[in-house]
């Protein structure tokens, strides 16, 4: 009698570690397969395809050939020495309000730029963040079914011996019938 209860507990231990060392390889598997095919995030930066405004600089453009045409008006009246004479300062005011265009037009570059730039170091840093966290995640799985199915194979070992020496004790008749354990002498 005690034989066979002791041959059914260890029949149950042994379904048991083998449960657990199944489940343990097959989510360590499913965690490594997890890993292995790890899809990297995709995030856009908010300053993609921005662009420069000239709206501003159309109006100073304008603006400065309207003043340059009023100006070659009034030198004309004046006669051929007023107009050789002045052309040489209307053309420099023109110059003048073409480089003040072009260096506000490289200040807003300069900022978009700038703007792009921060946005894509916050992305590497948002990016490293969720992929060591996920990689992480996907590690500890990996090491805790891993351990699990070592556990399980422990136990198989376990049971195995347990049941063979509480087999080989039945033999000899040294087992208490009513308890199950070894007589003491």
């Amino acid at each position: 009698m005690a034989a066979g209860s002791t041959i059914a507990m260890g029949g149950i231990g042994l379904l048991g570690s083998g449960f657990q060392a199944l489940k343990g390889a097959k989510d360590a598997r499913d965690a490594k397969n997890a890993l292995e095919n790890y899809n990297r995030q995709e995030l856009s930066n908010v300053a993609e395809g921005l662009q420069v405004s000239t709206l501003g600089s159309d109006l100073q453009r304008e603006e400065q050939a309207r003043l340059a045409a009023s100006q070659v008006g009034a030198l004309q009246g004046a006669g051929v020495r007023g107009l050789v004479g002045g052309l040489g300062r209307v053309e420099a005011g023109n110059q003048m309000v073409e480089r003040q265009i072009g260096a506000d037009l490289d200040m807003q570059q300069k900022q978009i730029d700038q703007m792009y730039a921060q946005d894509q170091a916050q992305i590497r840093g948002m990016q490293e963040q969720r992929e060591v966290a996920d990689i992480s995640g996907l590690s500890s799985q990996y090491s805790a079914g891993n351990q699990m199915m070592w556990d399980g194979i422990g136990g198989i070992a376990q049971t195995g011996i347990s049941g063979l020496g509480a087999l080989g004790e039945s033999k000899k008749g040294e087992i208490d019938p009513l308890t199950g354990k070894p007589k003491v002498k």
